[in-house]
This record gives structure tokens, sequence and C-alpha cells, in this order.
């Protein structure tokens, strides 16, 4: 019953996708020698290290966050058919299993992260886990775990109970009949999207790096009978697009910092690996191996020429440095910039070419804004070399002979002026993207406009205060509250801030004890005032969380002055917003209310 639904769903989702080919860039004389699949217009995945397949261990780990608490469902839809029928089969689960799953889920919610995009952490953590029944992850300092990833290993133990008590052993074949349907539907997609990127680069994938041979050396030390013997090693790279039917719908996720522990890990590296994850899907959803396909192309190519690269790391560290919400793996490395900015900028340019061919929708303003949002995270050299892969197109060399000159022509002082020139460009895809105001006037559009831009800022203060970067956050958030005062997220944002940074008395060793004393009470009466504007403004609807959070925050800031009766008012008042809040913090009012706690944040 369940694997013809789904099956069903899937034909009439992804039929169109047999016929669907990403328009091709001008005609172009080749360099180099290419496949011969390539000139088909398909290439077969598995021949450039592709492999298109469900996962015993995702499907395993998704269970059990479904049965966790995971319910979301893209645009409120109904769940998936697989999705459904699973709470069916395990409607019975121990209800002692369900409750530890449910628990550990709800305390590792992320805050102002959507839950569809959240729940793709588990999905690459279970790819970094042996097989059943083991589920072991394996640290190491050549393998580290990413920091998204970090906080949810605790899952694991929780994992290996859930695969013994549940009977998900018994469902297996099931579903993974249903994950190898998904799969064979996306073999035409993912070949076209193969032959697409590796026509744009004039190039082909390399599957086996060569390693620093192993010299091994025989016989006595001590004497001229030694043997020496060289042996040659290799790594191999591939992408593994894994189907999973129990993600949200049109959920996808992109991982190249992992390796996949379903090979050996011994003659591997980070960057060899890259994973995609797709969930259901009622249209080709084929931008995530997209992303992938050109990340692996081009990592080998980009290191390949990093000591050219390296002759402009002063002007590019200086220009990344220049960009106050950039990530700080961007701060000092050379490779990260250029491979990430040559990744997003092919990614606009190949959307631009289809979409033009194809009448799509993705304008030119829309890849700005794309790569507005890549130059702001620390890409910064998106633009540059957005409008250098035009003259490749239209050159139709090899990206191998392009790479050299495509660096060495960027002009730094030009793109330090970039910011100035797309962020009237992202106001107005922003209000584009949002939902339509019934207000048709220019008055309306340009407050739709500022209101989108108003919410990136807000967006990329979160970041900076999540990486304690606070003197940009508030830079970014005064800003916000210069045009919007009664922005709850904004004020919220800044009440954090003010609560976390001391000021120049209280961090002057001169100061007078006293003077130290009432700076510290004036701060924090100022983040007291903030956090009240923050409730008295957020919606009651959609913003519940920051009003939790911000009665949270007051009981803890007034514990700290030791106004023990107040604390408790204000964690009382986030005790009655109730348990269910999403994102919220119900479980810290409870221990506030239990015992005095300082404003740790």
């Amino acid at each position: 019953m369940l694997r013809a639904s789904f099956i069903c769903l899937l034909a009439a989702c992804l039929g169109v996708s047999a016929t669907a080919q990403q328009a091709k860039p001008e005609t172009k004389t080749t360099v180099q020698a290419r496949p011969e699949s390539l000139r088909a217009g398909f290439i077969t995945p598995s021949e450039v290290n592709v492999r298109i397949d469900p996962d015993v261990r995702t499907f395993v780990v998704m269970a059990a966050l479904n049965v966790a608490g995971f319910d979301y469902e893209t645009g409120g839809q109904p769940l998936s058919p697989a999705r459904a029928e699973l709470r069916r089969d395990l409607a019975k689960l121990d209800p002692s299993v369900k409750e530890k799953l449910a628990g550990f889920y709800k305390a590792h919610r992320r805050q102002g992260v959507e839950e569809a995009a959240d729940a793709t952490r588990y999905a690459a953590l279970s790819v970094m886990m042996t097989q059943p029944p083991g589920f072991t992850i394996y640290r190491s300092p050549e393998h580290p775990i990413p920091g998204d990833l970090e906080p949810l290993l605790g899952f694991v133990d929780l994992v290996r109970e859930f695969y013994v008590k549940s009977g998900i052993r018994e469902l297996l074949p099931k579903y993974m009949k249903v994950g190898e349907a998904y799969a064979a539907a996306y073999r035409v997609p993912v070949g076209t999207v193969i032959f697409d990127v590796l026509d744009y680069f004039h190039t082909k994938p390399e599957t086996v790096i060569s390693m620093r041979p192993l010299v091994v050396t025989t016989g006595d030390a001590n004497t001229r009978k030694q043997k020496s013997t060289v042996i040659n090693r290799t790594r191999t790279r591939q992408v593994f697009v894994i189907t999973d039917p129990l993600l949200a719908i049109d959920t996808s996720t992109v991982r190249g910092d992992i390796l996949n522990q379903k090979d050996d890990l011994l003659a591997r590296k980070i960057g060899d690996d890259y994973i995609v994850i797709v969930g259901p899907s009622r249209a080709p959803t084929a931008d995530a191996v997209r992303q992938a396909m050109i990340r692996f192309v081009i990592d080998p190519l980009v290191e390949r020429h990093l000591k050219a690269s390296l002759e402009y790391k002063d002007q590019i560290l200086k220009l990344v440095a220049s960009v106050p919400a950039a990530a700080t793996q961007y701060s000092n490395s050379v490779y990260l910039v250029i491979r990430e900015s040559l990744a997003q900028a092919t990614e606009a340019r190949m959307r631009r070419i289809n979409a033009v061919s194809n009448r799509g929708a993705y304008s030119e303003d829309d890849a700005v804004s794309d790569l507005a949002e890549a130059y702001l995270s620390g890409a910064v050299l998106s633009f540059h070399f957005y409008d250098s892969l035009i003259g490749l197109e239209k050159v139709g060399i090899s990206m191998e002979d392009f790479f050299d000159q495509m660096v060495a022509t960027a002009k730094f002082d030009r793109e330090a002026t970039r910011p100035s020139e797309f962020e009237p460009i992202v106001a107005r895809v922003s209000a584009r993207r949002s939902t339509p105001s019934k207000s048709t006037g220019t008055r309306g559009a340009a407050a739709e406009a500022a209101m989108g831009a108003m919410a990136a800022k807000i967006m990329a203060s979160d970041d900076l205060i999540r990486e304690k970067r606070f003197k940009d956050a508030r830079g970014m958030l005064e800003e916000v509250l210069a045009v919007e005062p009664n922005n709850a997220r904004a004020l919220y944002g800044l009440a954090q801030v003010t609560t976390q940074t001391a000021s120049a008395v209280e961090l002057d060793p001169k100061s007078d004890e006293n003077d130290k004393i009432q700076a510290q009470h004036d701060r924090l009466e100022r983040a007291i005032d903030l956090y009240r504007k923050a409730i008295s403004n957020a919606s009651k609807e959609s913003e519940r969380w920051l009003i939790q959070w911000s009665h949270v925050f007051l009981g803890r800031i007034f514990d700290f002055q030791e106004f023990r009766a107040d604390a408790i008012e204000e964690y009382e008042k986030a005790i009655a917003l109730g348990p269910n809040v999403p994102q919220g913090a119900y479980k810290e009012a409870l221990e506030g209310k239990q015992r005095a706690a300082g404003p740790k944040q």
C-alpha cells in the first residue's frame, strides 16, 4: 500500500525530470578531452563516482527523529505518505524510548532556525555512523565533528536503543524499496546535472587523488642489506546522493565537511566526500546535487592553484576584514574565500543560463541577491568571479586554463564598493520574495523593501551574537532600530548584546569601584528596558519564543541583582506561556524559579 502510493507520488512529481535539462551555454570549442557520454547531454552518475541510493543509517535516524516529535511539513502540507505510514507502524513503541527521544529533540532545537532545516543535521549525523546495530561515530583530529553536529552526539545512543527496541529492523525492506524507487527517479536529473556542470567548466572531476608515496624499508638497519619499497597511494573522491522519504517535502542538504563512514576512512580526508541528502518532492530538485557537483569539481582545482592565489593573500583577507558579518572561518583562509566565491558565482551563473533558456523566474536581481548573501558571509570575490565566468562562457576554454587569470584580474578596491551597489537590489528582491502586500502603491512597495533589508540585518546580527561578536552586532541592530524603533527582534538582540558587553568604565582597571558598580547597574537597567520593549512589541502568535526567553533573561538579571521576588515573577510569566512554545524557554524558566541564577546567556 505504502510503496504503491509513494511511487505514484514520485511518478507525478518527478516524471518531467526525464526530459528536463539545464540549459547549456553558447557552443564552445573545448580544450580537454571529455567522456563520450558527455556529448549526449547526460552522463551516467557512476562514471564520475556519484552514487544514488537510500541509506539504512539515515532512514533509522530520521525514523527516530519523526518519533521524537519532528512533525513539521513544508508549507503546512499533510505529512508525506511514508512519514504518515511510519507513525502507524511505530504506534506501539515503548513510551520510555519515545520520551527520551522527544526530550533530546526538544532540548536541541536551535532557536530561530526553520525546523525542516534543523532536522537535516540529524540526517547528516547519520552518515558519520557505522552500520547498524553499532551506529558508532569515530572521532579523531583528522576527522573532526562539525560544530553544528557536535551537540547531537548524544543522540547516537538513543538511536541504538531505538533500533533494538522499536522493531524498525522488520520495517527496513518496505521503506528501503520506497527509497530505491525514489533513487531510480533521480537518476536522470542527476545525470543531467553532472553533464551541465562538466560542460560548463570544460573539464572532468578528479575522482582519484594521488597521495605522497609510502616508503617501506626492510632489512637490518646496521648493515647495508636494506631494501626500500615505494608504495603508491591514492584517495578516492565520491558524491553520495541519499534519498530519504522521512525528511520534510522539498528538503535537501549538502555537506562537504564530513566523511561517509560507509567506506574506509583511513585513505580519505575531509573534502573527498560530498553528501547530498534529499527528501520527497513534487518537482525535480536537482539544485542540491548541482551545488555539490560544482564543489566536487572545483575543490582540487582551487587547491592546485592555491600557491599562485596566495600572492593576493593580503588583499583578499583585508577585503574579508572589511565585511562585519563575515564568518570567522573566512578571516584567515584564502582557499575558503576563493572556493566559496567560485562555487556561489558558478551556481548563480548556471541558474541564470537555465532561466534565460527556459524562461525561468531566476532574474539578474535574484543572482545579485544570492551573491550578496555570499559576499556578506565572507565569499567576497563572488561578484568578480560571476563577471569573469561570463567571459569563460564566451571563450570556451577549460576552467583549469582560465583560473589563474580570473584571480589575477580581481580589482580589490572595486570589490570593496559592492555593498553600496547591491543593497537596494537586495531590498527589492527581499520584498518580492516575501508574502505579497495588499498595498500596490509606491509607498507600500518601499515599505516592503525596507522590511526585507531590515530582516536580513537582523539575521546577520543573530549570527554575530552566536559568534560573540557583540560590537558588530550592536551596529547592525542600532541601524534596524533607527528605521524601526519597535522591531521586537532588534530590541531583543540589542538587549542580549547590552547584557553581555561590559562598558568602558567597568573594564577600566583605574576606575573607582563605586563607579564600576554604578556603570554595571546602568547597563543592566538598559537591558531590562530593552527586554520589556521587546516583549510589548513582539507578536503574540509568531514570536512567543522571544517573549518567553525575554522573561527568563529578565529573571536572570534580577537574580544577579539579588531581587529574587522580581526574578520569580518573571520566571512565572515565562512558565505561564506553557511548555509547547517552539524554540521556547519553559525548561529554563522552571529551573530559574527553582533556584536563583545569574545572567548567563
